[in-house]
């Protein structure tokens, strides 16, 4: 079955298209164009009327760990894993995410729920719902290279296809995202209400496993070549260390915690994400890199929700009404640039011919804000607002 969208701003790869069409046929994007060569509608052809609204490719998130709070709200408060990721695919789709890759941690239950048998129950669940859920969910392994069994397991899932993505971590503090010990001590007291004790023997533990991370991180690398997944460093803080990673085979950097770091990676290649409520804040929430000062010095590639979903559209449309950089530029941040990284770029990421049709379709306020009104994945629709207030005759359409 076909599917034509017409009267819609097509957010391209380098430009909108006003009065834009897309027509889709079976789970791929057939053509697009503007009205005056629109084709002609065929008696089986479904015809959506975008009202003059924005269709952009669905957006794609390297690493989300809202199903972490979802699946213990409060700690050691812990919720069903079905009705967790019920609750994270809807608020997904709502965000305009239409490819979620969370991010699960490996280590030796140091935080909550980041453990082997939270990743695992979780993996085994996305598996089984997948055909029924409403976005696309693949995994994102974080291991803790401090945690020998949390590496073994990383690796044994990496080779079984059950990660996607993959990226090493070290939570030691003294050094990224944690440059004291105290503000390591806080963070773990915080979010998990360990005593300062418990947090002491914690730190004692890192600090035993310190010897063993370069063998570690040569095997994660070896086996990351071996399979094809994308490897990620993460937090890292020094140009010293990107060139190291560079050379083991890292291609993403995520939440680099200085400025330097972030533009080395940029001049390898390694493509920078950053995280979007970074951007919507103005500031790290652990008063590290600012996302707006790096993206100022063309030093970031991509953008991912990190805790936040809702950030990633309207961060897109915030950088372009605030003149950072155009709407087409701010989309490709956390739609093509993403799925590049991933490895998926030659199917997701665009509005181009040939692609898997994931779109959403978006409306805007007065401000430029934006809301999700429908969803598209592999060319049908699988959400929308019931009863959504579209554009009405003689109003005029927010533009940039």
């Amino acid at each position: 079955m076909k599917t034509l969208i017409t009267n819609a701003r097509l957010v391209l790869h380098d430009q909108v298209l006003d009065d834009g069409w897309l027509l889709i046929d079976g789970e791929r994007i057939l053509d697009q164009g503007q009205a005056q060569i629109c084709p002609q509608v065929e008696s089986n052809t479904h015809v959506i009327d975008a009202a003059g609204n924005y269709l952009l490719p669905g957006l794609i998130d390297l690493h989300c760990d809202m199903i972490e709070k979802l699946v213990e709200p409060r700690p050691g408060v812990q919720v069903d894993i079905s009705v967790a990721l019920q609750e994270a695919d809807l608020r997904l789709a709502g965000c305009g995410i239409t490819t979620e890759f969370h991010a699960l941690s490996l280590d030796d239950n140091e935080f909550g729920v980041r453990s082997e048998n939270f990743f695992s129950e979780l993996t085994a669940h996305v598996q089984s719902v997948q055909k029924r859920l409403l976005v696309r969910h693949k995994i994102h392994a974080r291991l803790e290279l401090t945690s020998q069994h949390g590496c073994e397991k990383g690796i044994e899932m990496m080779r079984k296809g059950i990660s996607a993505l993959v990226s090493m971590m070290d939570h030691s503090p003294g050094q990224g995202q944690y440059r004291t010990e105290q503000a390591f001590k806080e963070y773990v007291v915080r979010t998990t209400h360990r005593t300062p004790e418990e947090v002491d023997a914690l730190i004692a533990r890192k600090r035993q496993q310190i010897a063993e991370k370069p063998a570690r991180i040569i095997a994660l690398s070896q086996v990351a070549r071996e399979t094809g997944i994308p490897l990620a460093i993460h937090d890292d803080d020094t140009p010293k260390l990107t060139d190291q990673w560079h050379s083991l085979g890292v291609s993403i950097s995520e939440f680099p915690t200085t400025m330097e770091a972030a533009q080395r990676a940029h001049e390898l290649g390694v493509k920078v994400c950053m995280g979007a409520p970074n951007v919507l804040r103005g500031c790290s929430s652990g008063g590290n890199l600012s996302a707006l000062s790096a993206i100022e010095a063309n030093a970031v590639d991509a953008l991912c929700s990190d805790y936040y979903p809702s950030a990633m559209l309207a961060s897109a449309f915030l950088l372009a009404k605030k003149h950072y950089m155009t709407l087409p530029e701010a989309v490709r941040m956390v739609t093509l640039h993403p799925a590049q990284a991933a490895g998926i770029g030659h199917e997701y990421g665009s509005l181009e011919k040939g692609k898997i049709a994931d779109l959403i379709l978006v409306d805007v306020n007065e401000h430029f804000q934006p809301r999700v009104q429908r969803v598209i994945l592999d060319g049908q629709e699988h959400f929308s607002i019931a009863g959504v207030r579209h554009l009405q005759k003689g109003a005029e359409a927010v533009v940039l």
